[in-house]
């Protein structure tokens, strides 16, 4: 058996009484099917290693810290729920707070700082970067992380039409609406979590009540545009038409999300709610009437109804 070599000054570091962790390293921002690649491996190696698994990721503030305007596919909270649903749990989902001393690490401290998270493993993708400006890949990681006594795994990119999955693929697909593309490299619906609030009730009054949803300015939504949803309440997908944008209709042009939950007639004010996003329906259009639009509506509804029965969903 190789002996693990450790640096002296980090022994201090090492949890005695705690089993290694063996900890997935990356933003993870999206989950896609590329990330859980890295996730599968890290529980594989974790039962045959008898580690810990753990995955390391960052608060909503990553993009901005790094000054690229980027939204979050999915935010932190959201991003917990996913990777808790995966079976990490909570006390090994280890978020880093994007503050500037922490993304100005070189090579070196940052793999001290593994060795202050109990790392006894790492795993990550062929494409990963650490430490400042991204200047420290693969190689050097397996290099650095031996002196410590960590040992490290590279996963192969996952590639699909010649091209690696990427989160900014993603980001080019939900910014189109094609919702059911994003959904096929994610793995999963792409989901919207938000708290819903009061609004004026204008559905309500022609028969169709809305949920009007808010939720982190920083993240990402698809096009406006209506979409055939699933909304979770209570562990339940109910079946629902959503729009994303402005209401013209109204004369409203601020960017909002209100969905219509089909055959649904219970109290869900300040509650938070998730909307998964199945297909995009529609773009939206103004109507001179507000009875035009409830035929639309009603229309958007029937369409739903029949996808649902059909089972398209991913």
């Amino acid at each position: 058996m190789t002996e693990q070599i450790v640096a002296p000054e980090y022994q201090k570091y090492r949890l005695k009484t705690q089993r290694k962790r063996i900890i997935a390293l990356g933003m993870f921002d999206s989950v896609h099917i590329g990330h859980r690649s890295v996730i599968e491996y890290t529980f594989e190696c974790a039962k045959r290693l008898g580690m810990t698994p753990a995955i390391l990721t960052f608060d909503n503030c990553f993009f901005e810290a790094l000054g690229k305007n980027e939204k979050l596919i999915y935010t932190l909270k959201e991003r917990i729920g996913i990777l808790e649903k995966i079976g990490f749990s909570a006390s090994d989902i280890l978020v880093q707070p994007s503050d500037p001393a922490f993304l100005s690490m070189s090579g070196e401290e940052f793999v001290s700082y593994l060795c202050r998270l109990n790392a006894g493993t790492v795993v990550c993708g062929a494409d990963y970067r650490f430490g400042k400006g991204g200047k420290w890949g693969v190689a050097d990681l397996c290099r650095i992380a031996r002196g410590y006594g960590i040992s490290a795994f590279v996963c192969p990119l996952v590639k699909e039409w010649e091209r690696k999955i990427s989160s900014s693929d993603i980001r080019e697909y939900l910014g189109i609406g094609e919702v059911k593309l994003a959904a096929h490299f994610l793995g999963r619906l792409f989901g919207v979590t938000g708290e819903v609030v009061h609004d004026r009730g204008v559905g309500k009054s022609f028969g169709l009540p809305t949920a009007n949803i808010i939720t982190d300015e920083r993240k990402l939504l698809p096009a406006d545009g209506v979409y055939d949803t699933r909304v979770v309440i209570g562990g339940k997908k109910l079946p629902a038409v959503t729009n994303v944008g402005s209401r013209p209709t109204f004369g409203e042009g601020k960017r909002a999300i209100e969905t219509h939950i089909i055959d649904f007639d219970g109290n869900i004010y300040e509650q938070e709610i998730t909307v998964l996003f199945v297909e995009r329906l529609r773009g939206i259009f103004r109507f001179d009437t507000k009875e035009e639009l409830r035929m639309q509506i009603l229309s958007d509804i029937e369409t739903v109804k029949r996808n649902a029965k059909e089972n398209k969903i991913i």
